[in-house]
Parts: structure tokens; sequence; C-alpha cells
């Protein structure tokens, strides 16, 4: 009983978790076969080796009136993707793994799992460096690329997505090493609602 209610906790937690970090939004996207003149083949050819990715991170989300921190493990790998929170209140240790259409939720201090089937509707995590991928080579997405204080910037305003909490994304990749160091994640009103400091990062 103690575990279940524990369970409903967690998956209370993923729902607006999800919610918060555009979890919930289609499955398809309406790629085009061109890459219009505002992209750059050299960026493309940056974000296609951000495909599969190992990650420490440091995630700022930013709400109304809170402000919250958490250090976070993400890895991709083709079509199975996982992020684990190493530290943050109440969250620490809630694990979110989704391999195909499946996803499993689990706790890994409490020993709490669950895992949902065919959930389609899952399949873009805006935290992943692979959804920022796709958001580039959506056509219906506006892209400008640009270099500054030797950083690459790619800066999207996300058309497709209906998502107000996530409408403009902007990717800081370091001109030397090709690895990325930040990504800013804002609202409709260009207010910051997440940010995420890549500390440690290997491509795959």
């Amino acid at each position: 009983m103690i575990k279940a209610i524990k369970l409903k906790k967690i998956v209370f937690f993923v729902v607006l978790f999800g919610t918060i970090f555009g979890i919930l939004y289609y499955k398809f996207f309406l790629f085009g076969n061109n890459i219009s003149k505002n992209r750059s083949d050299k960026i493309e050819d940056i974000l296609s080796n951000m495909e599969n990715y190992c990650a420490d991170v440091e995630v700022k989300v930013t709400s109304n009136k809170t402000e919250n921190s958490y250090q976070m493990y993400q890895e991709v790998k083709n079509d199975w993707s996982m992020q684990e929170i190493k530290e943050g209140e109440n969250v620490a240790g809630v694990k979110i793994e989704l391999s195909g259409d499946n996803l499993k939720v689990c706790n890994t201090k409490l020993n709490l799992e669950k895992v949902y089937e065919n959930y389609s509707n899952l399949l873009n995590n805006s935290l992943f460096l692979n959804s920022f991928g796709n958001d580039y080579k959506n056509e219906q997405n506006e892209v400008s690329c640009y270099e500054e204080d030797g950083q690459k910037i790619v800066e999207i305003k996300l058309n497709s997505n209906q998502n107000t909490y996530i409408k403009y994304k902007k990717l800081y990749v370091d001109s030397k090493t090709k690895l990325p160091t930040k990504l800013e994640i804002k609202s409709h009103r260009k207010k910051e609602t997440i940010c995420i400091i890549y500390n440690n990062i290997e491509l795959k």
C-alpha cells in the first residue's frame, strides 16, 4: 500500500515534469527535404554528431515564482533515451527511460518501477539534444545561426510547437571542441523557462 502511494506520487511528478519540459507533444514532425538558406551545413554536421551521447547536466527550471535546479544524467542511443535526476529536492533518484514506444519510470532509491506501453506521444523531449536537432530540421521552424565570443549559436523559433512554455531554443556550441555548452529554452513571451548547462558530455 505504501509503495502504491509512493508510485502515484512519482507518476504525478513525471506528468508534471513532462508537461513543463514539453514531452507531451506530437510524435510526428513534417521534415522538409531541403535546408533553407539561413541554415548552416556546418551546424547541421555538428548537430548530427549529437544524436548519440551521454552527459552530466545542470538543469535550472524557472516558473512565475520559483526557480529549481537539478543535477541530472542523460544518455541517448538510437531510439533509446534516458535521464536520471541525481540531485533535486524530493525527486532525486527518479529515472525516466524511453525505448521505442515504451516509457519506464522508476525511483532507484525506493525501488519502484512503472512501465507504460505504446506511449507514442512521448517520443520527443525538449531536454535532449537530439530533440533540438529534430527542431532544427523541421522546416516549419525559424532558424538563425551565428558566431559570438568563440561559440557557434543556433536559435530556433518553434512554430511547429503549440506548447507556450517552449517556444524558443538557443544552443551554444564551443567553436573549437564542437561540444555544446548551454541550451536555453524560453516561453512565447521570451522568458527563460529552462537552462541546461553541459558540465560533461561525450558524443558517441
